[in-house]
């Protein structure tokens, strides 16, 4: 029982009763106190609890009944009782929170755990979240919780919230501190870069001077050292790289030769001279030319250029169509006699007067005719992945949104001017993904872009920021109307049950202005909502400051009236004409739909009470089997087990478990608590207590293995175990049909 306050009751009204009452239903459970803490709180709101100087808590002054540590440890660490320090002797004061749960505690007692060890496993249970570790949970349940909203929560909250600042302060001053300390090495780096880069110009040029004097003494360098130059009797020094897929270029002396396949895959390898005439088809090494022989084609061609002799053109061997952009800037191809690849001129029929046109004769097995589409006409990605060498190991991510010439990116996805500070990927894959997200980026953007017209539509409205929070509020249906006023109820994001209330002027102009609509739902209730001309401004308001487009005014706006007649406030006992009957309908509706879902409830209550007094065929079968001579531990145990599973449906038809613990020691169990399939939490009724008491005696420890299968949780160093009710009943039903062919069998052995 809970202590009686010495020499002063809690004197409350009626309302601030029923107020304590659905606070302490709504709290307590979560809370998870007991009978022994409530009665030391008590004890100490009516002043009997003292501390000595060795920090004992007795429950008078003096000699008096020594109070449990534990106990006095728990609510002093929730902050509902106050201790004296060390070393002091005195009263121990009860907090402000500490009254407020004592109020709680005596106006539910019910609610409260019989015990410590039920108390805590209460307050495991509420710990235990998606985000906590059963661990955790139990660290936390060994402390009491501060009172929900209350002063000791209010401290702790600001404590943490300093604690954030101060760390909010330290992240910015290191995050400074690395700024510093990055553009001092950037900057060493770009020194070091450009005196590097100075060095390598120095040492190229000196080395192409000393490259001219050597050449004006008549010398070359070889791998021997300097050679003295013999006029015929060395060769061309022709350069072979690879310029990317398909193109590979030769450099001598300044002219560029193209070594490609023009005509696609199906082509040979062609050199193309500076003068875009073919010189000839060079030999191939796994798919790629083969640099000796374009070395000696290209030195070929170079002396014949020398010589100023004609060089023969390469012709197509076979008939095949040839790209028109290769025929450009070439000397026109040699006559073939088979006709095939010969240009001629025809008059155009229906062109303008004077106009010829070019007719390729073309084989059979190369059709002519427009490029596929996804081929020709498809544009390159505007973020995309670029190699940075010809073997592609080294990769990086540009985009050509961000200049007039495509910039790379860095690893955070920001366009850097520099080449060499993008960030490097060995993965052609990688950087095209990071090319992706880039894109995605920029299209996250683009969806706030807005067109002028919106704009300007936007900064004519000129909500303030009061106003555009109504009208949010009333588009979520949080606006209420009143006697009292405006109010809008629930509007914490991370907090329930937190009202505002709203300016009196404030809603009735958004309605004269068009941006809203009232509704009556109750007598002396009026909702709001949005009209499509409130629901067009807001979101126009909200993308324009999403943008930057618009900015707050510091009032509110004045907008146009387009109603013809004033507002009626409630507040001064105005309504409109029907406003009255159609409240009073809408609350007579609901009033008769929840006088009907009562009805049905209590039906439904009823035809349960009915069923529950009424065992069923399956429960007697199992007591008749139970009751039977010469059964063994384990089949009593799995058909105990079943019966609990029916007996507990019979009596709570949604339950999916239920949960046995040891009272007094091992072997003695009984059923005390039943969930259903959200793990809703009920007491086992009285009857069915009764009903299973002396079939819960069957799970013994002996055939402990059978009905531990039988469970989902088996916690056997507390002495708790959830029983699964269905495995139960199917384990029972394949125990029944098992005993019923081992009579079977008796009974023929018997008649043979």
């Amino acid at each position: 029982m809970l202590a009686a306050p010495a020499g002063a009751e809690v004197e409350n009204s009626g309302a601030d009763r029923w107020l304590d009452v659905s606070n302490a239903r709504t709290e307590l459970p979560r809370m998870g106190w007991c009978t022994g803490l409530a009665d030391v709180l008590a004890a100490t709101y009516s002043g009997d609890l003292h501390a000595d100087t060795s920090g004992i808590v007795r429950r008078r002054e003096g000699q008096g009944r020594r109070v449990r540590a534990n106990v006095v440890e728990l609510l002093a660490s929730g902050g509902y009782i106050a201790v004296p320090r060390a070393g002091r002797r005195g009263p121990v004061t009860i907090t402000p929170d500490g009254v407020t749960a004592h109020r709680w505690c005596s106006a539910a007692p019910d609610l409260l755990h019989a015990d410590h060890r039920a108390a805590y496993w209460a307050r495991v249970r509420a710990h235990h979240t998606g985000r906590t570790s059963k661990q955790s949970a139990r660290d936390q349940a060994r402390h009491l919780a501060p009172l929900p909203y209350g002063e000791e929560e209010k401290r702790r909250r600001a404590a943490q919230m300093r604690q954030i600042e101060q760390w909010a302060k330290e992240l910015q001053a290191t995050r400074e501190r690395l700024a510093a300390e990055q553009a001092k090495d950037d900057a060493q780096a770009e020194q070091n870069r450009a005196a590097a880069w100075a060095r390598i110009q120095q040492e190229a040029e000196e080395r192409q001077a000393e490259e001219d004097d050597r050449r004006d003494e008549g010398l070359v360098m070889s791998e021997h050292g300097p050679q003295e130059i013999v006029m015929g009797a060395g060769l061309r020094r022709v350069t072979v790289t690879r310029v990317g897929s398909g193109l590979w270029n030769a450099v001598v002396r300044g002219a560029v030769y193209e070594v490609s396949k023009e005509g696609g895959e199906a082509w040979p390898w062609l050199v193309v001279a500076p003068d875009q005439t073919r010189i000839g088809v060079c030999s191939v090494i796994n798919d790629a030319p083969y640099a000796a022989s374009v070395r000696n084609i290209v030195r070929t061609h170079a002396d014949t250029l020398v010589c100023r002799e004609t060089f023969p053109e390469w012709s197509q061997p076979y008939a095949a169509a040839e790209p028109e952009g290769t025929r450009q800037g070439r000397s026109a191809a040699t006559d073939d006699t088979s006709g095939v690849g010969q240009t001629t001129k025809e008059p155009e029929p229906n062109g303008p007067e004077g106009a010829d046109r070019a007719v390729t004769a073309v084989g059979p097995s190369s059709p002519v005719g427009p490029p596929a589409v996804g081929k020709a006409y498809s544009s390159a990605a505007r973020a995309r992945a670029v190699a940075l060498d010809l073997v592609g190991s080294r990769w990086v991510a540009e985009c050509d949104r961000h200049g007039p010439v495509p910039m790379g990116l860095s690893k955070l996805g920001d366009a850097v001017a520099d080449i060499a500070a993008a960030y490097v990927y060995d993965i052609e894959q990688d950087a095209a993904d990071a090319a992706r997200a880039h894109l995605d980026a920029h299209a996250r953007e683009d969806a706030d872009v807005m067109a002028p017209e919106d704009i300007d539509a936007a900064q004519a409205l000129n909500l303030s920021r009061v106003q555009w929070r109504t009208l949010g509020w009333i588009r979520d249906g949080k606006v209420r109307e009143t006697s009292d006023g405006f109010s809008a109820y629930d509007i914490s994001p991370d907090r329930a049950d937190v009202s505002k209330r709203i300016r009196k002027t404030l809603v009735p102009r958004l309605w004269a202005a068009g941006f809203v609509k009232v509704f009556a739902v109750a007598p002396g209730v009026r909702e709001f909502g949005l009209t499509d001309e409130g629901a067009r401004a807001l979101r126009l308001w909200s993308t324009a400051l999403r943008v930057s487009a618009v900015s707050e005014p510091e009032k509110d706006a004045r907008h146009a009236a387009v109603k013809n007649s004033r507002y009626r406030w409630l507040s001064a006992g105005e309504t409109w004409t029907g406003e009255q009957e159609k409240a009073q309908a809408a609350a007579d509706a609901e009033q008769s739909a929840n006088e009907q879902a009562a009805a049905l409830r209590a039906a439904e209550e009823m035809a349960a009470a009915e069923r529950a007094a009424i065992p069923t065929v399956d429960e007697l079968t199992l007591l008749e089997a139970l009751n039977a001579d010469g059964l063994d531990a384990g089949a009593a145990a799995v058909l105990s087990a079943a019966y609990i599973g029916h007996m507990v449906i019979r009596h709570r038809s949604g339950a999916t478990s239920a949960r046995l613990d040891e009272r007094t020691g091992r072997g003695d169990r009984r059923v005390t608590r039943t969930y259903n399939v959200n793990d809703v939490e009920k007491p086992i009724t009285s009857a069915a207590d009764e009903a299973v008491g002396e079939v819960v005696a069957n799970l013994t420890d002996a055939a402990a293995e059978q009905w531990h299968a039988l469970c989902t949780w088996v916690d056997e160093r507390y002495g708790v175990y959830q029983l699964d009710l269905a495995a139960a009943i199917d384990a029972g039903a394949a125990v029944l049909v098992a005993l019923a062919e081992q009579e079977t069998a008796e009974v023929a052995g018997a008649a043979e």
